[in-house]
């Protein structure tokens, strides 16, 4: 199943947010959050996140890489969704988005992206079209 659509929500008192209804049940009772390049965060349902893990697992042993994989699994939380539908983010994941009350999530594929709605709104202003990419997109 793929994550699509926008939603925009506010984190609560206790940094919660709310899991569009439509997909928490795919996404199951618990589900990974870890750090994305872009500066915000991904979540994966656990048969997602097994598929990457398994990537940087397999890096190679150097002290790079294991810098490289300490990061990685170190910046990520396994999180499970209350009764109304939400999880805690955690503070520090909280800081590296620079998640405040207003939020977005945005379906990615085969995840979810949560940004800082201001920040999510700056990146995609700078969204290039398929023709711009050199891509062939068939509708």
């Amino acid at each position: 199943m793929d994550f699509l659509g926008v939603y925009n929500h506010s984190l609560d008192a206790k940094n919660r947010i709310f899991i569009p209804s439509k997909y928490r049940e795919y996404l199951g009772g618990t589900f990974v959050v870890c750090k994305a390049p872009d500066e915000c965060l991904y979540i994966y349902s656990q048969e997602e996140w097994e598929k990457v893990a398994a990537q940087v697992k397999a890096l190679p042993g150097s002290a790079e890489y294991r810098r490289y994989k300490r990061n990685f699994f170190g910046n990520a939380d396994i999180v499970e969704l209350d009764k109304q539908g939400r999880f805690t983010i955690k503070a520090e994941l909280l800081q590296y988005a620079n998640l405040s009350k207003d939020v977005v999530i945005a379906g990615s594929g085969n995840k979810f992206e949560v940004w800082n709605a201001e920040d999510f709104e700056r990146d995609t202003n700078k969204t290039r079209d398929a023709d711009d990419l050199n891509i062939e997109v068939i509708f």
